[in-house]
């Protein structure tokens, strides 16, 4: 059974949201490749929102930085910058524990953060946040 919400009426997330079956939008920063987005959702005829409900909804891993010089690279590495690494960021939806989202550097045997939620704006919030802070900050978020 998919998940159904009650978004806030005038929420941006719920405004964005269609009759037909879409892509949430979401704001990828830069720095970021999408692998997969399957974080879809529709707007039911009683104004609820059904999400798809697979444990692969989003995978995503940062991209080198293509304005950034070899030896930037070199000494990024060097230093440990998230910059040089490739970090994943993977989202699913898991019955009776709701949407989870994992930062994992570089692998699953690699966890450094992951929350999970029932609700559907603050998995957004957190994707979203998350994303900026690893590319915009240069810093994990807290576990």
């Amino acid at each position: 059974m998919r998940p159904v919400f009650e978004l806030p009426p005038h929420s941006a997330l719920s405004t964005a949201v269609s009759d037909d079956w879409n892509a949430i939008p979401l704001r990828v920063p830069a720095g970021w490749n999408v692998i997969h987005n399957a974080l879809d959702a529709r707007r039911l005829p009683d104004g609820r929102v059904e999400v798809n409900d697979s444990e692969d909804l989003y995978w995503a891993r940062t991209a080198p930085r293509p304005w950034l010089t070899a030896e930037q690279l070199a000494e990024d590495r060097e230093i440990g910058s998230l910059r040089a690494r490739e970090i994943n960021i993977d989202v699913g939806w898991y019955a009776g524990a709701g949407f989870r989202v994992v930062v994992l550097d570089p692998g699953w045997d690699d966890e450094r953060a992951s929350r999970t939620t029932p609700h559907l704006d603050e998995l957004v919030a957190t994707l979203e946040a998350w994303m900026g802070r690893i590319t915009g900050y240069d810093e994990f978020p807290e576990p």
